[in-house]
Parts: C-alpha cells; sequence; structure tokens
C-alpha cells in the first residue's frame, strides 16, 4: 500500500509585500506549474490577474484580453494547490458572492483549514476585476487596485478557481474568500468581485500542508516593517464587493 501524500497548498511571497507596494515577480510561471494545477496570483509588476486550471497558466489582463505567459515569466505572489478534490456537489441557483460564502461554510465547515475550489458551470451574472500594470513600486495596493478595469457579463459559462483561507493567515495572506473566473472559451477573466450562479458542479480539498515558498535574492523582503497591522490597508484593497 502506497503512503498518502498531503495534499499540499503552496504561498509565493506574503501578501503583506503586496501591500507594502513591491511587485517585482519571485517566482517563475515554470515553477508555478511545477507546485500543483490550480492556482491564483498576480503577474509581474501586479499586470492584471491570473489563474491556473489544469495547469494552465491564463493571465487576464486590464484591457479585457487573455494570454498565455511564457514559462520565464515570473510572478511576484500567488497560491497554488495540488488539487485533489475530496468532495464533488452540484451546486445551483445561487443568487450572489454572499450566498456562495454560506453555502460553502456547510459543504466545507472545516474552517481552520485552507481549502481550495473550483465551480464549473453556467453563471446569470459575473462581474469581474483587473488590476493594471504598475511601473514602479511605492504604490501601496490599496491605490494601485483603484487603477483598475471592471467588466460584468450575463449569461456566461466557466470555472470560478480559488480560496478560502483562515483569519490565522492575515499577514501572510489575505483571510476569507478570494476567486477567479476564466471563461469556457478562455477569453475572459479576472478576479472576482460578485457573481450569481445558475447551475454547475463544485470541487473542493482542504490543505494537509501549506508551505510558503518565500523570494530569495534579489529579496524584495529586505527593508520592509512586516511585522505591523496592516488590516486598513487589506479592507481597502479588497474593498470591492
Amino acid at each position: 500500500m502506497s503512503k498518502h501524500e498531503p495534499v499540499k497548498f503552496t504561498q509565493i511571497s506574503l501578501f503583506d509585500v503586496l501591500l507594502c507596494g513591491r511587485y517585482g515577480g519571485v517566482v517563475s510561471v515554470a515553477e508555478v506549474k511545477s507546485l500543483g494545477g490550480l492556482a491564483i496570483a498576480t503577474m509581474d509588476r501586479l499586470d492584471g490577474e491570473m489563474q491556473m486550471i489544469d495547469g494552465v497558466v491564463y493571465q487576464a489582463c486590464a484591457d479585457g484580453t487573455v494570454r498565455l505567459p511564457g514559462d520565464d515569466e515570473t510572478v511576484p505572489f500567488g497560491t497554488v494547490a495540488d488539487f485533489r478534490p475530496e468532495e464533488e456537489l452540484p451546486l445551483e441557483a445561487v443568487p450572489d458572492y454572499a450566498a456562495f460564502e454560506s453555502r460553502m461554510r456547510s459543504c466545507f465547515p472545516r474552517t481552520n483549514r485552507p481549502l481550495a475550489v473550483r465551480f464549473t458551470g453556467s453563471f446569470r451574472q459575473m462581474k469581474v476585476r483587473s488590476v493594471r500594470r504598475q511601473e514602479k513600486d511605492g504604490v501601496g495596493l490599496a491605490d494601485a487596485a483603484r487603477n483598475e478595469a471592471v467588466f460584468e457579463w450575463n449569461g456566461i459559462s466557466g470555472d470560478l478557481v480559488g480560496f478560502r483561507l483562515p483569519e490565522y493567515l492575515r499577514g501572510v495572506n489575505a483571510p476569507g474568500w478570494h476567486l477567479h473566473f476564466m471563461d469556457s472559451d478562455r477569453r475572459r477573466g479576472g478576479h472576482v468581485v460578485n457573481f450569481s450562479i445558475g447551475s454547475g458542479r463544485l470541487y473542493g480539498c482542504c490543505a494537509e500542508d501549506y508551505r510558503i515558498r518565500l523570494p530569495e535574492s534579489p529579496d524584495p523582503l529586505a527593508g520592509l516593517e512586516l511585522g505591523i497591522d496592516r488590516s486598513a490597508d487589506l479592507k481597502r484593497a479588497e474593498a470591492e464587493r
């Protein structure tokens, strides 16, 4: 009998680094792919919204296009799951993000474990945003997020992917839900603001092994005060819904 391999999530860098306004990529797309098959992230210089589905990386840009970044391109921050669903269930008629969160509390009650999900199906409404490229460091994430494009579609199908993270990861990551979307044609997507589910299937798994991949040289952590409370900055950066 083979030994059980724990389900592993890997986080790239620290969320507080983004809140401080450092946006240079620290890990290659190739390395992200080697860590699992499902991920959400941002790209180098905060250029759009990245989502990996079935091992394919998509970059949803602020101009509304979607591209496949090269393996040598880089990511400053993100979360990757070795996605092996432990639960599969139908999901229908979920009117909004808040109702989805409520439903997930009953479907996945182990809230002290990081959770990865993928929903594949139809949406009555989908609203996303994508942050524009930041050429310089120093503009905090809350201010950079103001420079974003917002897209909204009705009657669209695709994949919703992302994570629910426990409160104890605050500072290391952003607690709560963080979801990205990619349509079935792989031509539209972004960071999810709100949505209404028609019908489809949801897959989920909890982490048994949660790791942090800290940046190497050149070290973007150097000179940062990472121990201070940035709750207000986090709230402003995530205030789009």
